[in-house]
């Protein structure tokens, strides 16, 4: 592969990170992310490479280019579809116990010390 087209290559993946970082930002999935950087990187490809469909797609090119910076992200999701559904509540489903909890044993006062005499001492 030739040292050109590489850097061509390169440029063009590098390019397509742009628009992909402010959908990212705006909170859009990674499917759709990734599936956005495809697609902007092979239309700038094409027009770098190929001379024929690049007086077509300049113009769709630097709109969809464009749009994420120009555009809010809540007008792309209106056009484009919903970002990521927002995480789904926790729900405690345990039952609750409907029998009485056992208490301390007769003559135990709660939090004193077992080994300690109850009597205070005496014998």
């Amino acid at each position: 592969m030739s040292p050109g087209l590489l850097l061509v290559l390169l440029v063009a993946l590098l390019l397509a990170l742009l628009p992909v970082w402010r959908l990212f930002r705006a909170g859009w999935r990674p499917g759709i992310l990734f599936g956005a950087w495809v697609v902007y990187a092979v239309a700038i490809l094409l027009v770098l490479r190929v001379p024929g469909p690049s007086r077509f797609l300049v113009p769709i090119l630097v709109l969809a280019y464009v749009a994420p910076f120009v555009a809010g992200p809540e007008r792309l999701t209106r056009v484009l579809g919903p970002r990521a559904p927002k995480p789904r509540p926790i729900i405690d489903v345990t039952p609750v116990s409907r029998l009485p909890l056992p208490g301390p044993p007769d003559g135990v006062t709660p939090g004193a010390d077992p080994d300690e005499d109850p009597d205070g001492g005496e014998s």
